[in-house]
């Protein structure tokens, strides 16, 4: 659980598990990274693509082809998938920029 709520800590690594969530990218070889996560700033963009995209694959939630900059589930995307669920389920009632 304590490696499920690390992961879920950062609301671009939520965003990006959230987008797989309610997609099946395995059938077309992935998905692209939604705009929603590509903040416009600068660190943004570092840390999206040299901190989290990075951590979610080698933690094995995501598979991501950075020749395509695609994404699909990982191999661990099942073990999180309830917290996920849990989350789009309440993200009505969460603060504002809960998820």
């Amino acid at each position: 659980m304590d490696e499920f709520l690390r992961v879920l800590s950062n609301s671009q690594r939520r965003q990006i598990l959230l987008e797989l969530l309610d997609r099946s990218p395995q059938t077309d070889g992935g998905v692209e990274i939604p705009a929603t996560i590509e903040d416009d700033t600068e660190e943004s963009q570092i840390q999206l693509y040299h901190n989290h995209l990075p951590r979610l694959a080698d933690d094995n939630y995501i598979v991501w082809d950075q020749n395509t900059d695609k994404i699909a589930k990982g191999p661990k995307f099942e073990g999180i998938r309830p917290l996920l669920e849990f989350l789009g389920d309440f993200a009505d009632e969460m603060p504002e920029n809960g998820v």
